[in-house]
């Protein structure tokens, strides 16, 4: 069995991420149940109404600390004003290709019809 060590993890995830433009999006997974072989396609309860908009992030800083390798899009701000559904995860996606890299549960579940605008400060991933 192999085993990618901390270098690699850095070295594998800078490569991958640095100058890279990826979209930003919300889902409910309770409902999609997002699986390891699912693309983009799959996901079907992006937020409803015309004020939502995904997020794209340019080179989306990688660090490491301590051993474990992190992904991280920076502050986030969807405008939801005028949709009605809940999101429960945020799903990130090369902006060229439109190939599903990852996806990631929210700290909770949301209530877009009950907020205007939904702010995010810790979306991204970690490998220990």
């Amino acid at each position: 069995m192999a085993f990618l060590h901390d270098e690699g993890e850095l070295l594998v995830l800078d490569n991958a991420f640095s100058g890279r433009d990826v979209d930003v999006g919300l889902f409910d997974n309770t409902t999609d149940a997002i699986a390891e072989g699912d693309s983009y396609a799959a996901i079907g309860t992006e937020p409803d109404g015309d004020d939502y908009a995904v997020q794209s992030v340019t080179g989306p800083t990688v660090t490491q600390d301590a051993g474990t390798t992190s992904v991280e899009m920076g502050a986030l701000s969807y405008n939801v004003s005028d949709a009605t559904t809940s999101v429960n995860y945020v799903y990130v996606r090369d902006s060229t290709s439109g190939d599903l890299i990852f996806t990631n549960a929210l700290d909770q579940s949301y209530d877009l019809g009950s907020i205007d605008t939904l702010d995010l400060s810790n979306v991204g991933m970690e490998l220990d």
